[in-house]
């Protein structure tokens, strides 16, 4: 674990230094990407309680509770990516607001005691090319509890659909080579 260049967008952590796991297997999600999503949902943000499903050191969580989100569960399986999470936490002073969870994102509705208002989708990219991998993600999404809004993260070459995970698509962003669908 290692400070990185990476730094929250707005709200008010804006301008923290994050913890990251070093090497290639977390791929944090862009600042620039990361502005223009959160300017998408201001208005669903301030107290939403969020899930950041594949969250890795928890970019997008973070952002949201530092932009007034209630409450985010984070969902990751490496224990160096939970560990820069709760180390961010603790900087942040945002433990109170938040469950880190180190189970299989595909079971994360097991591990949500109430509804949640936004899911924020960013596994492997790799996980869509897998039609096993990707039926159990659509799944697990299905069977959050609440979840108006899911957030998908995906390369912009690959294609969800107009409808996943029992959901239609309300919007969708390209920022370089990945894409942002909006899911209600």
């Amino acid at each position: 674990m290692r400070p990185s260049g990476l730094r929250l967008t707005g709200g008010t952590a804006r301008g923290a230094k994050l913890w990251s796991v070093p090497g290639r297997d977390v791929r944090p999600a862009l600042a620039r990407m990361r502005v223009s999503l959160f300017e998408i949902l201001r208005t669903r943000i301030p107290g939403a309680k969020v899930a950041d499903l594949f969250a890795g050191n928890g970019t997008l969580g973070l952002e949201a509770l530092s932009r007034g989100a209630a409450h985010c569960v984070f969902f990751d399986v490496d224990e160096r990516a939970i560990a820069a999470l709760r180390r961010n936490l603790e900087k942040l002073r945002m433990l109170d607001r938040a469950d880190v969870v180190c189970a299989d994102a595909f079971d994360a509705a097991r591990h949500i005691a109430s509804a949640v208002d936004v899911v924020f989708v960013d596994p492997p990219y790799a996980l869509y090319d897998d039609p096993a991998g990707r039926a159990r993600l659509e799944a697990s999404v299905r069977a959050m509890p609440g979840a108006p809004l899911v957030v998908a993260e995906h390369r912009s070459v690959q294609e969800l659909g107009e409808a996943w995970a029992d959901r239609r698509r309300t919007d969708q962003r390209s920022y370089g080579g990945t894409r942002v669908s909006f899911y209600e």
